[in-house]
């Protein structure tokens, strides 16, 4: 409704693994990983454009964990590493 705020979440569930298939590959890999990303920023570019053309909107955009793919030997998530506990956000005011 018009004039109204709205609260919409968006999980974006391409980031978890499996991904490797966004490179032809059963491997979940940093490249792959990226390559889910870029599938994911193509739709969510749309998704918030199409959004911010009726009215102002104020987008926070974050993980909720990151991952480990040979950091310090290390590999997944659920593990104490700075490439799991470091979330990367962004946030922007749009309209």
């Amino acid at each position: 409704m018009p004039g109204r705020p709205l609260f919409l979440f968006v999980n974006v569930s391409v980031m978890h693994v499996p991904h490797g298939h966004y490179l032809d590959s059963s491997s979940d890999t940093r490249a792959s990983q990226g390559a889910a990303l870029a599938y994911a920023d193509e739709h969510l570019a749309r998704l918030i454009s199409t959004l911010t053309q009726r009215q102002r909107w104020l987008i926070i955009m974050c993980a909720d964990h990151g991952d480990a793919y040979g950091d310090d030997g290390y590999h997944g998530r659920g593990i104490a590493h700075p490439a799991v506990m470091n979330v990367p956000f962004t946030a922007m005011v749009r309209g």
